[in-house]
Formats: structure tokens, sequence, C-alpha cells
């Protein structure tokens, strides 16, 4: 199934013109981190949905202050199936806007994306999953050992 994702991945990546080789391997990093790409909405009723944990707040503000703004981006949105007014059931049900809604998360952090497991750790902790959230370096890299 991963090398499945990947192909999404790779192919949403650049249908957005945001595709690198590094990105693709950060995103799918971040799936088994968050999911392993087994759950599709967040034990205990949490808020967050998909393979790689979008909270709703957070389609929400990339919707309303990233993607309003770029209508290539907003399009590629589109066409891949995001629904307005249903955005959640949108990302929910779909695994080419999960992967979008991932890479746009990430799009929107000044760091650069890494090349190496470690350093991907650190920027999905850092603004991922958030100082805050539950999500720890280790577990990251637990997660995505072989």
């Amino acid at each position: 199934m991963k090398d499945s994702i990947r192909k999404i991945a790779k192919q949403v990546c650049e249908d957005l013109d945001m595709y690198s080789e590094d990105v693709v391997d950060l995103i799918i990093a971040t799936g088994n981190a968050e999911t392993g790409f087994r759950h599709l909405e967040q034990m205990g009723n949490g808020p967050a949905l998909g393979f790689f944990q979008i909270e709703k707040n957070t389609i929400d503000d990339v919707l309303k202050n990233y993607a309003r703004y770029r209508p290539e981006v907003m399009n590629v949105l589109l066409e891949y199936g995001l629904r307005q007014g249903d955005e959640h059931f949108s990302v929910m049900s779909n695994i080419a806007l999960q992967v979008a809604f991932c890479r746009l998360c990430y799009r929107r952090v000044p760091d650069p994306i890494p090349n190496n497991l470690k350093d991907m750790a650190k920027l999905w902790k850092k603004s991922y999953n958030t100082e805050g959230g539950k999500g720890t370096i280790k577990h990251f890299l637990e997660a995505n050992k072989g």
C-alpha cells in the first residue's frame, strides 16, 4: 500500500508544482508516524482526519489563508475532489487530498525540506505535530525504521 501512496504523493506534489523526492519521503514518513496508514479518523473522537491526521481547523486554515490566495493550488484541490461545504469529509475520504493537505502544511513552514530521517523527525515535531502535540521525535523515528 505504501508504494501506491508514494505514487499518489508524487503525482499530487507534481500537480501542485511542489515536488521533490525529499518531500515525498517526508510525506510518507509523516503517514507512518501519524497512523501507519491504518486510520482515517483520529482514535478517541479527536479532530484529526486521514492517514496524515490533519486537524479540521488546519484544513480550514489552509483553505482560508493559503489556497484561497493561490488559484492554482485551489484548482488542484478541486480537481482532486474537494467539495466546498464538505471539506472535512472530502479530505477524510480521499487519499490524494490528504497528501495535498499534508504537503501544503509543510509548504507553509519556512524551514527547508530535510533529506534525512532525523531532520525530518525534527521538522515534523516542530511544525506538523507541533511542540504541544503528543508525538515525539523518537516515535517518528521508530515508525520509520526499515
